[in-house]
């Protein structure tokens, strides 16, 4: 099948030429909603689910949620590791419509949910789960045991210390550093990090 991203915008590039890296002679497609559409793109109307293999690039988890429960059921989704991802633990699961960018480490018995995007140089230590539709920004550090939600938003260079649980829908600022576990929704930031709205 051939590759499609879905979203033409900066994450869109960035993968296309994450994955043109990994192989040259793939042919990529751009999907977008038709108010989007320019010489480069093709609209969602035409996205044949037997044709193509789709992953959906849009940088905030819930647009990208959102995206992804407006597409055809019988859809084809892939995950995609960029080759200079280290991956220690060959048994890591990562779930489908998942990418893992350059420079990515990941040690063992992580489990990675469904439409993660695991930005440039993200780092997971032993025992983490991470749940659906999971964003890290450029060199977020997460530390062993964590357990993170689902639709967390984590903003560069954010660091999480060990044993921390981060609930749903929480957005954490850059360079913040989470100390403590986050039960409550909303956005975070600063070291320690603390709930700013």
């Amino acid at each position: 099948m051939k590759k499609a991203i879905i979203g033409a915008g900066g994450c869109g590039r960035d993968i296309k030429y994450h994955i043109l890296d990994n192989n040259p002679s793939e042919d990529i497609t751009f999907f977008v909603d038709e108010q989007y559409l320019d010489e480069n793109t093709l609209p969602l109307s035409l996205l044949n689910v037997e044709k193509y293999e789709v992953i959906v690039a849009i940088g905030s988890p819930i647009a990208r949620k959102q995206m992804v429960e407006k597409l055809p059921k019988n859809i084809n989704f892939f995950t995609f590791i960029h080759k200079s991802a280290i991956i220690l633990d060959k048994n890591i699961i990562i779930g489908k419509g998942s990418m893992v960018y350059a420079g990515c480490i990941l040690t063992t018995n992580i489990t990675i949910g469904e439409h993660c995007h695991l930005n440039l140089s993200t780092t997971i230590s032993h025992d983490a789960k991470i749940g659906d539709y999971v964003t890290t920004s450029p060199g977020v550090r997460i530390a062993g045991s964590c357990n993170i939600g689902n639709n967390v938003y984590i903003g560069m260079n954010s660091s999480i210390r060990e044993k921390i649980n981060i609930c749903d829908n929480v957005l954490i600022g850059l360079n913040s550093g989470v100390v403590k576990n986050i039960y409550d929704e909303g956005v975070y930031g600063g070291v320690p990090a603390k709930k700013i709205k």
